[in-house]
């Protein structure tokens, strides 16, 4: 049993889907949770449903001012920031490349990868200081293998991998670990922002190994291990929660 007993954990972009499934699970591993969200009534709401000492604390992580006052005050809160996870992030719509605007795609951009960045920036300075810390990066399978027209979300994702990899070389001195996880089509509200229809779903579990798509709750497994102490040599890694999706690269579904 993975205990996170005494720690205090910030999950950006938790109102919701993958995010308050990694809130759910770190609190129940004994975290005490700030929620993060840019609704802030989503915010308030999901720390309400977690319970315990959970508190929200909205605000716009693409924005460096609010990515600052987002760990300021979870510092001011709970007294300490043990566990930042980037998972706030915005999809895009499977488009071909003539139809995606430049505007959405930078949108994309700023969440998902300036947003990790930022926040990465403004809690490590806070671990810099005691340090210790841990950053778990939420990642994605699309930035790790290509799918067409994903020009956006899909090299967002890529590039959160590859910060990852940079801030955990630069921090690993200061005993401040960083690692990322890369679901797999995860069962949450995003995928109906993607436009991906059940017929899409239902491709998409005959082309998974597993033959279901994730949980949020699954991801949630995987970001309290490489957030706890049963990870402590672990650093820079990428790993995918995906139901073997990577693993499989054939034609139609896995026989």
């Amino acid at each position: 049993m993975i205990s996170l007993d005494g720690r205090v954990a910030l999950v950006t972009g938790a109102a919701a889907g993958i995010g308050f499934g990694i809130a759910t699970v770190l609190s129940h591993a004994g975290a005490r949770v700030a929620i993060n969200d840019i609704d802030a009534g989503a915010a308030e709401a999901a720390a309400n449903r977690l319970g315990g000492e959970a508190f929200a604390v909205p605000a716009n992580v693409a924005e460096q001012l609010d990515a600052e006052e987002i760990v300021a005050t979870v510092v001011r809160t709970a007294g300490a920031l043990d566990i930042l996870v980037n998972n706030a992030g915005v999809p895009q719509p499977i488009v071909p490349l003539r139809s995606l605007s430049v505007d959405a795609w930078q949108r994309v951009i700023d969440v998902n990868l300036r947003g990790a960045f930022l926040m990465s920036q403004a809690a490590a300075a806070i671990m810099f200081e005691r340090r210790r810390g841990v950053i778990v990066n939420i990642s994605s399978v699309t930035g790790l293998a290509p799918i067409p027209a994903s020009h956006a979300y899909g090299v967002s994702k890529a590039a959160v991998a590859m910060l990852t990899q940079t801030l955990a070389s630069e921090l690993a001195r200061q005993n401040i670990r960083v690692n990322a996880v890369a679901p797999g089509v995860v069962a949450a509200p995003m995928i109906e922002k993607m436009g991906i229809t059940a017929e899409h779903i239902a491709n998409v579990e005959r082309r998974v190994p597993m033959g279901r798509l994730g949980q949020p709750e699954e991801i949630g497994q995987a970001v309290a291990f490489l957030a706890s102490d049963a990870a402590s040599y672990i650093t820079g890694a990428v790993l995918p929660v995906d139901g073997g999706w990577l693993s499989f690269s054939g034609v139609g579904a896995p026989p």
